[in-house]
């Protein structure tokens, strides 16, 4: 078996550590890019790479709502004078998709020949993940009852808007240069090209049929260095639905000055 001279062996030590630095000036420069993407969005404003408020599909009257800083939502109206802690049960209706897919934006999507089969996935996740979030409130502030029955709630939701992600997009992101996938799903962001979901609901009281509150909002996929739930037509969707409804429990056990906190465009979470 050859050996190799003195020499030899000292070139071969010398490349190798030559490439292990060389990886390690990479990762960190892919780490510093990010470091410095997440830096500079964050000085033009966490608010400026949320979704744009939605216009409304009709399910309920964005007129009548505004903007409140103590509540995470784009739009909301709360009656003047309720007495919340009267009420000890909620019953969560199945998702209306009707508005959704009575519009024509979504014909022109690149599953428009699957959209209604996923409209309907998607409500049926939706309504499920929102019994999951009260029945293992800690604090369990309402029991779910699986009909409406009278001294109850019933919170009705709409799906309005619904934009899967693109796959190839995001893969494209996760094959660039380590932590340049950053500043490709921040211009996706901007772009309006990323997953999209907006809801809008109302809060009845079960008996009476009157109108409690109302509210809206409207979501995009987060930004990530790493972005694996994208890879899928629906991961970023389910996750804002999740958020979504951990926020929905919050409110409920809010006490006077508290404030539910909006939910953050970025992560750094791959899934």
């Amino acid at each position: 078996m050859a050996m190799w001279s003195k020499g030899e062996a000292s070139k071969r030590l010398l490349t190798k550590k030559l490439e292990r630095k060389t990886e390690m000036n990479r990762r960190w420069l892919g780490g510093a890019l990010v470091v410095v993407v997440m830096v500079s969005i964050g000085l033009s404003g966490c608010q400026s790479m949320k979704a744009e408020p939605s216009k409304g599909a009709g399910f309920v009257p964005m007129d009548d709502m505004t903007k409140r800083a103590d509540l995470p939502f784009q739009k909301v109206w709360v009656k003047a004078g309720v007495d919340w802690n009267q009420y000890k049960t909620i019953y969560i209706k199945d998702v209306n998709t009707k508005y959704f897919l009575e519009a024509n934006w979504w014909q022109k999507n690149f599953r428009r020949e699957d959209m209604e089969r996923d409209a309907r996935k998607i409500a049926q996740y939706m309504q499920d993940k929102f019994k999951e979030a009260f029945r293992t409130d800690s604090k369990n502030r309402f029991q779910v009852v699986p009909a409406p029955q009278p001294g109850s709630l019933t919170l009705e939701l709409a799906i309005t808007e619904l934009v899967p992600s693109n796959p190839v997009l995001e893969a494209m992101s996760i094959a660039a240069p380590y932590g340049s996938g950053v500043a490709v799903q921040a211009a996706a962001k901007e772009s309006g090209t990323k997953a999209t979901v907006a809801f809008e609901a109302k809060i009845n009281d079960t008996g009476t049929g009157n109108v409690l509150a109302i509210m809206a909002d409207r979501e995009q996929g987060k930004v990530a260095p790493v972005n694996l739930r994208a890879l899928t037509w629906y991961g970023e969707a389910n996750v804002i639905i999740d958020e979504w409804a951990d926020q929905f429990v919050q409110i409920a056990n809010k006490r006077p000055g508290e404030t539910v906190k909006d939910s953050s465009p970025f992560t750094l979470k791959p899934w």
